[in-house]
Formats: C-alpha cells, structure tokens, sequence
C-alpha cells in the first residue's frame, strides 16, 4: 500500500524551480564531484535536483539537495521555504520507515507555520503527511481526521485537486489498514478519477497500485493481476521506483495465492531488489515472505531457507522502526489521562465477572482431560497397532541377500495362512471381499509391475496412477494391498523406495553422491520424508547406514 505524503514536493518544487532540462542533467555531474554551493540562485536547481533524486529513488542524494536548501534557507531568515525543506526531510525519513524522525520534522514545520500568515497550502501538505505517519504507526482517528481537514479547507482552494487526490487516498490506507476493504475501493476510485482528470499519471499509478493491493486482499487475485499490470504499464522511467516495486510485489503476489509459483518468481525477485537498492523495508520484508513460501512449495529448500532469515532480519528492523514513532506519539499525547481512566474501568468491569469466568474454565478443564484420555487410550491401541506392522516391515528389509518381491511373497503366505487358523481375528485392515485365487493373480501382477517398472522412482505417484496402469480401480487397489500385505499404499511404496535407497548406497556409481541424492533417486519428494521412513524401517539414519556398510 502506497502512500500519497509528496504534495509539496512534486508541486511547489516543481512550480518555483526555472532551470531547463538540459542544464539539470549538466550540473547534476559537477555538483556530485564538488561542494554544494550555498547561495540563493542555487535554490531552484537543487530542488529540481531533488524531485529528479526523489522518483529514482536515490534518497542519500534527495536528502543532500533538502539539506542544503534548508541551509540556505535559515541562513537567509527565509521561513516559508525552510517549513518546506522540514516537510520534505520528513518525507524522505518517512520513505526510509523512520516514523520518529519524520514525525519530528513535520511537527517542527506545523509549529514553525502558526508564526506566519495563514498559508493553507502549506498547512493542506503538513496534513497530509502527518495523516499518512498516523496510518503508518496505528493511529487511524487521528489519520482520518486530519484527511477531513484537508478536505475542508480544499473547499477553498483553488487547484485543490492533488490535495483532495492525498487525502481521499489516505483515507483509502486507513480503510485498508482497519480491514474496510470495500470502502478503500470507494476512495481509490475517487483518487482516480481525480487524478484521469488534471492528467496526473504519477497520482494514478499509485491509486491503480493501492486499488490492486486492496484486491489482493479480498482474495480477488485475478482482478489484483489485472490492475496491477495496467499500473506497471504506466510507470516509466521517471516515476517512484517505489511504486514499481509495490506493484511487483502485489503482482507477484497474486500469482502466489493462484498456485502459480514460477509466474509469481519474477516479479517478486524484481520487487526485492529494488527495495534492497531504495531501503523499502516493509517490500522488502513481504517480498522475502512471499519468496520462501514459493521456493518451500517447489522443493528449493536452501533458497526458502534463505528468504525466510532474510523476512525475519528485515521484520525486526521494520517493527523497531514502527515502534520507536509510537514511543514518540506517546510522549506527545495529551489524553494520556482520558485513556488511563478508561483502561482502569476495563479492569474492574473484568473483575466483576471474574468468578464466572473462573467457573467456565474449570467445567471447560474438566471437559478437557476426559477428551484427552479417551483420546490417548484410542491413539495407543492405534499406534500399537502400527508398531506390529513396523516390525513386519523391518523384517522385510533385513534380509539384503533375497529380493523384495520374494519376500513379499512370503509375508503374503504367512497372512493367508494365519486367516486360515483364525489367529489374526484382530487385524486392523478388513476381510476382502475375492476369493484368494483372485487375490493372488492380482497381487502377482502388482508386485510384476514394481519390479519391472518402477513406479515408486517418481516422487509424485499416486495410488491412482499405479491403478491406471494396471487398469483396475483404486479401491481394488487398496484391497490387495490390505488384504495381501497388510499395508496401506504409502507402507506399500515407501518398501520399495527404502529398499531402492539401501541398493545405491551400495553401488560404487553412487559413491560419492550425498545421502539426500539418494533419497529423491530412490523416489523420495523431500529430505524430511527420507529421514523419517528410512529410519523406522532400518534402525539407522541413511548417514548412519551408509557409514555401517562402508566399515
């Protein structure tokens, strides 16, 4: 979410400086080689200068022009600009997410106006900017009220339209901040048609730029898409960085929320790095979270891995910054007593319905260990269960000499056998519905065709793809597989993925591939899956097994 706080910059600067194009870009490289000069006839080249710095997003070098246009101003008692140059150092601290200092700069630029005549325009842009701080730092009465006073006093102006275009579109922000994102659609629309109609194509991308965010929000991706690329379209070379990087960022973002990860890759890696360059944190902060959720949901572990200490590097700075301009706010508060008395009223409100709540919570206590131990005597004769079936499965694995179909054979014979004499009344898996010559001539055509094929080397396969193969319905599937092996598909396959493992770590072809290799040449889909099953069926880690048969 973008923020409308450069009125004055983009206007008064714009309007007072006289110096062409071309001579610009000339001095441009004379003043960065040399000091800047300091006399009064430099005024208007620096504050070009400054907007130039401004929407490439050098603000080292805006900062350098507002301060030395500062300088002269207090050197020359000229009191109107330098409330100017405080305005815009506080827009170039609040780009930075240093609300503190902002908030000192406008607060100093608010108090310095009450001893000149009424300028409105000057008191319209402090508005604006204190109004977008109080949004920054959770403030939103405050954010909105000042919004309504730029409104008012618009009435009266004339060209008030950028003024009402920052106003409607904070009023926007606090909407989206306060999760209204129906009524921040109702301001966006009102900021662009203000801004279609004096021709302000900087206002317009960040209102189209606000309004995609706003639908990235109702979860109304494919609209946030198609805003956001009429934005991107807009933006050149001479606008905000800032806002090419938000639109990537929500773009990309969208794209994220649809499943479509490598679309959504470059526009979020494009967002990063210019917010890395322009030292945009919050961007910078979503863009890593977005990263690490799409790099975790293709597999690329070590580059989500990175995203995510990049998103919690970059969070603490952002929150720190967020909370040093509330500690500020808080010592410039007046209604510190008001909000004490209210919160002391709270207090004794709770209090009085504190034995009730207690009352609830030892029924709910109560209620709550009954649930827990039905639940864990039901999870123990589950995981019992399971521990019988676990050990039929090492014993599978034990024997490295006699191939897996074999055995699997013989486990087939020894349940068919224990059917028989009726000692396995309380297997987990149901009786199957074939007769046992059916039985066997559909477990010998699966156990054929994981031999021959190898269907469990594909880390996607699915019960449904091998039943496909083997034209026969899912739930006959399942049923051999119960019936026959006492196992359910992913027991089934994990077998032969295991025993695949333990077979490469044996082949000198293999002999110095590291262990997670192994794992996905075996079929597994991640490191943690591998870990997990190779253990329990083994004994032993992978690691730990390699080194065992390498001694």
């Amino acid at each position: 979410m973008q923020k409308l706080f450069t009125v004055l910059l983009l206007v008064s600067y714009i309007i007072s400086a006289t110096v062409n194009a071309q001579t610009i870009t000339d001095t441009t490289i004379v003043v960065k080689s040399t000091s800047l000069s300091l006399s009064v006839d430099s005024i208007p080249l620096y504050k070009q200068l400054s907007v130039k710095a401004y929407k490439k997003g050098d603000f080292q070098s805006y900062k350098k022009y507002c301060d030395a246009v500062l300088e002269i101003a207090r050197k020359n008692n000229l009191e109107e600009l330098r409330i100017q140059c405080l305005i815009n150092l506080g827009i170039y601290h609040s780009n930075l997410n240093q609300s503190d200092l902002a908030l000192e700069m406008y607060l100093e630029a608010s108090n310095a106006l009450e001893s000149l005549p009424e300028n409105r325009v000057a008191k319209m842009t402090i508005l604006v900017n204190i109004g977008n701080l109080y949004n920054s730092i959770g403030d939103y009465k405050k954010a909105r009220t000042s919004m309504l006073k730029i409104i008012k006093l618009a009435e009266h102006q004339e060209q008030s339209e950028p003024y009402l275009i920052a106003a409607y579109s904070a009023l926007g922000n606090t909407a989206m901040l306060t999760k209204k994102y129906t009524e921040a659609l109702v301001y966006y629309n009102k900021v662009n048609n203000l801004a279609t109609k004096i021709g302000r194509t900087d206002f317009l991308i960040t209102s189209l730029n606000n309004t995609a965010d706003c639908y990235l929000k109702l979860e109304e991706y494919k609209t946030a898409i198609k805003i956001g690329n009429k934005a991107l379209l807009l933006i050149t070379s001479e606008d905000s960085v800032e806002n090419k990087a938000h639109v990537l960022l929500v773009i990309g973002g969208a794209h994220s929320k649809l499943k479509k990860p490598l679309d959504a890759l470059p526009f979020l890696k494009e967002a990063k790095k210019i917010a890395i360059k322009g030292g945009f944190l919050k961007i910078q902060m979503d863009a890593h979270k977005y990263l690490a959720d799409i790099y975790e949901s293709i597999g690329n572990i070590e580059n989500s891995l990175e995203e995510q200490k990049g998103y919690t590097a970059i969070r603490e700075i952002y929150l720190t910054t967020l909370s040093k301009a509330q500690r500020l706010e808080i010592k410039n508060e007046s209604e510190n007593k008001s909000t004490l008395i209210s919160t002391q009223k709270d207090k004794l409100a709770f209090l009085n319905k504190e034995k009730q709540i207690y009352t609830l919570l030892g029924t709910i206590l109560i209620l709550s260990i009954a649930i827990i131990s039905f639940i864990f005597l039901k999870k123990r004769k589950k995981l019992k269960n399971q521990s019988e079936l676990l050990k039929e499965d090492k014993k599978l694995l034990k024997n490295e000499n006699e191939v897996l179909k074999d055995k699997l054979n013989a486990l087939a014979l020894k349940i068919q056998k224990q059917k028989a004499s009726k000692k396995n009344t309380e297997s987990v898996y149901k009786a199957s519905s074939l007769s046992i010559e059916d039985q066997k001539k559909h477990m010998q055509r699966i156990l054929n065709f994981m031999e021959e094929e190898k269907p469990y080397l594909d880390h996607e396969i699915k019960q449904s793809d091998i039943a496909n193969d083997l034209s026969i319905s899912v739930h006959l599937f399942s049923e051999i597989l119960n019936s026959c092996f006492q196992k359910n598909f992913n027991n089934f396959i994990n077998l032969y993925r295991v025993n695949e493992a333990k077979q490469l770590m044996k082949e000198p072809t293999y002999r110095n591939y590291k262990v997670l290799a192994i794992g996905y040449e075996a079929g597994f889909p991640s490191k943690t899956s591998f870990n997990r099953v190779f253990k329990n069926l083994v004994g032993l880690t992978p690691t730990e097994y390699r080194k065992k048969i390498a001694s």
